[in-house]
């Protein structure tokens, strides 16, 4: 069971880091291209990881004691908030889509409801 939540861990700490480094990076080349090298992604790799530090300690921390465990956990704060706010940002955009898309599937069957005369088969007048 360890193994694998220090896999979940791991793999998700460095996936989020290089989210970080790439969209700092992305965001580098936009606003000052001249100013954004290879040493500025490495930089943003680095700033990835140390956001992620809570997370990738949590496996160690959980097999120790309570001081480790407080530490990964107050590590984890900063980017647990605001990866929650990215989550629900994320959640209301396409839950707004699917309504969208819903609204549009119903309004559908609306139209071909009315045409028809109703939504069985149509009848003999």
């Amino acid at each position: 069971m360890l193994v694998a939540f220090f896999v979940a861990t791991w793999l998700t700490g460095l996936s989020l880091a290089t989210a970080f480094a790439a969209a700092a990076y992305g965001f580098g080349r936009s606003v000052e291209p001249e100013r954004t090298d290879l040493i500025s992604l490495a930089i943003f790799g680095v700033m990835g990881l140390a956001s992620q530090a809570g997370l990738l300690l949590a496996p160690w921390a959980t097999t120790r004691g309570l001081t480790s465990r407080i530490i990964a956990a107050l590590l984890m704060g900063p980017a647990g908030v605001s990866l929650s706010i990215f989550a629900y940002e994320g959640f209301t955009r396409y839950a707004t889509w699917a309504i969208y898309l819903w609204g549009v599937l119903v309004y559908a069957v609306a139209y071909v409801a009315l045409v028809r005369g109703g939504l069985g088969r149509m009848r003999e007048r």
